[in-house]
């Protein structure tokens, strides 16, 4: 990721974006409205458009937002054209692109090309075509290619490029130490750049859609600027930032737009995308979110499609979208219902997209999903992840929602608070992040739904309505359990023998489960600012104040110290996927898997910058959680939906070499006990068992 900075500077229900320390750009970004994927023409175009073409692009230009390094600088941006926009035949005749200022612009070019250029060719480096554009206006920018290019499978990039210069005598500087100092900053901030749109030239919205291609941007200034953070800091990672970047990834959509010739549009045309699998309860109701994507001029209104479940026609459905679907490669969630029926076992289901408006549909499409319909199911216990930082000033309301469901929920719940760019950032967890987070705080459950780790999915952000979220994920039904012992394999502790038991309550010959291993913390404090946790709410007394949860940090510090941070994730194994093999053979109703996985903690680091040789910045895990209460989680997860099955934890004693039963015993009377399914038995059944015991704790004991 690229951009340093995206401010939150209004209501506390934000989120802080979590980006990289230094940047090309500086820019508070606004939600924009959806893409307009294929235009009409427009009235300030200067191109009149011939029969069959049309405007093709993924930003909207009713709500622009501009973007620019602050400094003299080139920029070389593009967008790629699949193949896939119009058809076999269609082809690029031109492109335009959109600028906010021509003040200090020069060396403009644009270009068509089967690829993006070399590293540091960022001017001359494309191979089909490049112009240059003599006169620039503020607006759009329209360009006529020599030739037509047909788009090959693979596509074509088109794109733009200029040298920059503005004069920054004037500007504000960065003289904040507070949170209140940095609003008044941003203030003039925003009235500076208001006043000088040279310093932010092109134009881009950005929107909660991802469209591959939507945004490629690169620079001979990024590149030196990188590459000395790398020599500077003896850190190869700053390296993945020279070259072109993808801002695709993260809903960036830049001004600039093909214009596609050939006549080739299709008028009545979608796709369905796989939709996964699902697990169910006989004679429910199951909703599967299916996506359709709009491939034809006339848009999507309406859709039909059959039913088929294990190779036969059941049914057929239209559905009329409350929302039409007008731009090309457009996309939308529809959720299509099926009853389960009154038999156990599974249903491999098709949908067939047979019309579109009505009309038959000019592509075929075949979406494929199954259903596993159970007789019998487990307790859920759901894996709730908070994603945070000590550098999130808004994150503290996270923080006290994980207390909270851990004092409501205890043991009917697995808890993990996942850092970022903190000492207690890990970099297993990383790619979890890049995959899921789009800003922080933010709470996964299941790593089926991301909401807020305290108003949960309450848009009126009703105080704690998280606890409504779990309550509602604990009603639901698990196909799988799983139950996990864990014991040091060593004196020295440097090693952890985990064991695992899954029962499963359905077939499948070749489950794409795995298991992922996760070694939690509590009680983690340190010294020094970047263990401070900022605290934004300390500015918001009347609107908070009076918050049941929420108002004692109305009367903390903007910075808090000596916080003590609990459910810590330190070290993983799988997080993000599970560790392969870890579920080896059929799924079976009734039927255990027993696994054992040895996690090694042996030079595991923990901290902001692994490769630096300051040992400030990190520190070996075995460091860190000595004294401090540990439990190991073990998560069972689909590797083809990545949603999380069902989890469980267990505490890891500090003593090595204690047995289970030794612990059993001096621990107190037992209460009540269960199986591996979270069902309550009356005597000891064969495996894992599950005790309550008369002081509150609960253990795990295999019985033979």
């Amino acid at each position: 990721m690229l951009l340093a900075l995206v401010a939150t500077v209004s209501a506390a229900g934000q989120k802080d974006f979590r980006l990289p320390k230094q940047s090309p750009f500086k820019n508070s970004l606004k939600h924009a409205t959806m893409p307009q994927m294929m235009k009409a023409p427009a009235a300030l175009l200067d191109y009149e458009l011939e029969p069959g073409q049309a405007w093709f692009g993924y930003w909207d230009d009713t709500d622009i937002t501009t973007l620019g390094t602050m400094c003299d600088c080139d920029y070389a941006l593009a967008i790629y054209i699949p193949n896939k926009v119009a058809g076999q035949g269609a082809t690029i005749d031109g492109m335009r692109f959109y600028l906010a200022s021509t003040t200090g612009i020069s060396n403009a070019k644009a270009w068509v090309s089967t690829k993006l250029s070399e590293v540091g060719k960022y001017a001359d480096g494309y191979d089909l075509e490049i112009k240059n554009v003599e006169t620039l206006e503020v607006g759009y920018n329209e360009v006529l290619f020599d030739k037509k290019y047909e788009i090959p499978e693979g596509g074509l990039y088109v794109g733009f490029y200029f040298d920059s210069k503005i004069d920054m005598t004037d500007y504000p500087p960065e003289d904040y130490t507070t949170t209140a100092e940095y609003y008044a900053w941003y203030e003039k901030y925003l009235a500076w750049i208001a006043e000088h749109p040279e310093a932010e030239p092109f134009a881009i919205t950005y929107g909660d859609k991802l469209f591959e291609g939507s945004m490629y941007f690169a620079s001979k200034y990024q590149d030196e600027l990188y590459s000395q953070y790398a020599e500077m800091y003896g850190n190869p990672a700053y390296l993945q930032y020279v070259g072109w970047f993808d801002y695709s990834q993260y809903g960036y959509y830049l001004g600039a737009e093909a214009l596609i010739g050939g006549d080739k549009f299709l008028k009545n045309a979608a796709t369905f995308a796989d939709f996964g699998e699902k697990y169910a309860s006989i004679n429910q109701e199951v909703a599967f979110p299916v996506t359709i994507t709009n491939s034809g001029s006339n848009g999507i209104q309406n859709f039909t499609y059959d039913v088929n479940v294990n190779g036969a026609k059941v049914d057929e459905q239209t559905i009329t979208l409350d929302r039409p679907i007008t731009n090309i490669l457009d996309y939308a969630t529809v959720n299509i219902s099926f009853n389960t029926g009154e038999q156990a076992g599974t249903q491999k289901i098709e949908l067939v997209l047979t019309k579109v408006n009505g009309e038959a549909n000019e592509k075929e499409s075949v979406a494929k999903g199954t259903l596993y319909v159970l007789s019998e199911t487990a307790k859920m216990k759901p894996l709730i992840e908070e994603y945070t930082g000590t550098w999130c000033g808004w994150c503290t309301r996270g923080w006290v929602g994980l207390e909270k469901l851990a004092a409501d929920f205890g043991d009917e719940i697995v808890l993990i608070a996942s850092h970022n760019g903190d000492p207690m950032e890990i970099e297993e967890y990383m790619s979890v992040q890049s995959k899921y987070i789009q800003g922080y705080p933010s709470m996964l459950i299941n790593r089926l739904t991301e909401v807020d780790p305290y108003n949960g999915s309450s848009p009126y952000e009703e105080p704690y309505y998280i606890k409504n979220d779990v309550e509602a994920v604990l009603a639901d039904i698990a196909p799988a359990a799983i139950a996990v012992q864990a014991e040091w394999a060593d004196e020295e502790k440097t090693k952890i023998n985990i064991s695992t038991e899954t029962k499963f309550f359905f077939e499948d010959e070749n489950p794409s489960l795995a298991i992922g291993y996760i070694l939690v913390a509590d009680g983690l404090k340190g010294t020094g600012r970047s263990w401070a946790q900022a605290n934004y709410y300390c500015e918001y007394a009347e609107e908070y104040g009076n918050d049941p949860y929420l108002g004692e940090l109305t009367r903390m510090d903007s910075y808090i110290l000596d916080m003590t941070y609990n459910h810590v994730a330190v070290a993983g194994w799988g997080v993000l996927n599970g560790v392969d093999g870890s579920i080896s053979g059929p799924a079976k109703i009734g039927e255990t898997i027993n696994g054992t996985f040895e996690a090694d903690l042996n030079g595991v680091l923990i901290g902001e910058d692994r490769v630096s040789e300051d040992p400030e910045d990190h520190v070996a895990v075995l460091d860190l959680i000595q004294d401090k209460k540990l439990c190991v989680v073990a998560f069972l997860i689909n590797q083809t939906t990545g949603e999380v099955i069902n989890a469980d934890e267990v505490v890891l004693q500090q003593d090595p070499g204690v047995s289970i039963a030794a612990i059993e015993e001096k621990a107190g009377n037992e209460t009540v006990r269960y199986n591996v399914s979270g069902q309550l038995i009356k005597a000891p059944q064969s495996g894992l068992n599950i005790i309550r015991l008369s002081d509150g704790t609960t253990l795990k004991v295999l019985v033979k």
